[in-house]
């Protein structure tokens, strides 16, 4: 091969690769289902993820039912005359850059509205980016006390990060109940298919 077409190959290839990499990162992520066959079909094929900022005081760790923060510290929402995206505080240039609806916590009122996800990480911080799972079946650990059964609606409970039964009039719900919760343990790990909705 001539010199000078190795040299223009090489400079195509990376140019190619500084594009992939200079791409932005999406605030969400899904698993896309790309195998057809069941032997190799997972669950994760289903899940779809966004990231959000932990504001909970403490490290939120798999499988917490998370909610989102609209007014704790720091969460930052501008007064502004209009709803263009120029309203938007993006660079600091009014202050705290506007941030209200990525801010994560934890609650223990039963069926809030506020719910966003589970989270997915391992362990993920205070003050922290986690990863949290918006759709999906997952493992989401749950209250025994407050015990969904199989085919049910699930929502948040009294006890802080735990999924639990939620009520037939109940204002936010996480998913639904794939499985039921056995045991008396308030750290039940249980199968819930994610997919938040809220009604008032």
């Amino acid at each position: 091969m001539k010199p000078m077409i190795r040299l223009m190959k090489v400079a195509a290839l990376t140019g190619l690769l500084l594009v992939s990499v200079s791409q932005s990162v999406f605030a969400m992520v899904c698993g896309g289902g790309y195998s057809s066959t069941e032997s190799n079909h997972t669950v994760f094929e289903h899940a779809c993820y966004e990231f959000f900022f932990n504001n909970s005081g403490a490290a939120m760790t798999s499988g917490l039912v998370a909610v989102y923060d609209i007014s704790g510290t720091g969460v930052n929402l501008s007064r502004e005359t209009g709803a263009s995206r120029n309203e938007v505080d993006v660079n600091a240039s009014d202050g705290d850059v506007d941030n209200v609806g990525t801010y994560i916590t934890t609650t223990t009122t039963a069926d809030s509205e506020l719910v966003a996800g589970v989270v997915d990480d391992d362990s993920c911080a205070d003050q922290s980016y986690c990863r949290v799972q918006v759709k999906g079946p997952r493992l989401v650990n749950c209250t025994g006390g407050d015990a969904p059964v199989s085919g049910d609606a699930v929502g948040t409970s009294a006890t802080a990060g735990r999924c639990g039964d939620a009520a037939n009039d109940a204002d936010g719900t996480l998913g639904l109940a794939l499985q039921a919760t056995t045991g008396p343990d308030t750290f039940q790990p249980t199968w819930i298919l994610i997919d938040p909705s809220r009604t008032d």
